[in-house]
């Protein structure tokens, strides 16, 4: 048998993925270089699905907080929660 079937990780393929998938400060970057300025509302629902795109959901109040600061080009810390 060949030795690349002992070299294969799962925790790799997490690793590979994350170096291919945006972050979360890229989204947040990109959502703040298109929309900083506009209102809560519109900030809310696109911003909602430019984090869908990397799997992150945030919370209700926590969108609507990060909608208000990114209109107001306020900063925000997002925190993320895992589930077990």
């Amino acid at each position: 048998m060949s030795g690349t079937t002992n070299d294969f990780r799962p925790d790799g393929h997490d690793e590979m993925l994350a170096s291919v998938q945006p972050s979360v400060e890229e989204v947040d970057a990109e959502v703040r270089a298109k929309l900083t300025g506009q209102s809560v509302a519109s900030i809310a629902s696109q911003a909602e699905d430019a984090f869908a795109t990397i799997g992150v959901q945030l919370t209700g109040e926590q969108l609507a907080a990060y909608a208000d600061a990114v209109s107001r080009g306020a900063a925000f810390a997002i925190e993320l929660v895992t589930e077990s």
